[in-house]
Parts: structure tokens; C-alpha cells; sequence
């Protein structure tokens, strides 16, 4: 009997092939808009600027250090 002809060697790897990737694309779609945006050092400390954990003057030193860092990249 020939490989090819036998339906266990043509059928079963396509389905298989053919499930895997329908569960990658199903994957790929469904986690794209479950992950919250990432945000930025710069959104982070304005945000605990107004929230006052931190002062105007620790805001501005750790921005420039920020734009510093930022300048390096």
C-alpha cells in the first residue's frame, strides 16, 4: 500500500496542521485587546504629580533626568 493513499498519512497531519493554526489565530486575536496600553515613565510621574505623592521640585528633577536619559537613546 502505497503512503500517499493511506488516509492516516494525508488526512490526520492536515487536520492537525490545519487545528494549530486555527488555535495560533484564534490566540493572536483574542489576547490582542485583553493587555492594558503601556504607558510611558513621562504619563507615570505626571500622574503621581497629580496625585501629589510627589513635590513640584522632585517632579522637575526627575523629569529632567527623564529628558536626560530619554536625550541618550
Amino acid at each position: 500500500m502505497d503512503i500517499i493513499s493511506n488516509p492516516v498519512f494525508t488526512i490526520v497531519p492536515f487536520a492537525l496542521w490545519t487545528a494549530l493554526i486555527a488555535v495560533a489565530v484564534y490566540t493572536a486575536s483574542s489576547g490582542a485587546g485583553s493587555n492594558p496600553p503601556l504607558r510611558s515613565a513621562r504619563d507615570i510621574l505626571d500622574e503621581h504629580l497629580t496625585r501629589h505623592d510627589i513635590d513640584r521640585e522632585e517632579y522637575v528633577d526627575r523629569r529632567k533626568a527623564l529628558d536626560h536619559i530619554t536625550a541618550m537613546v
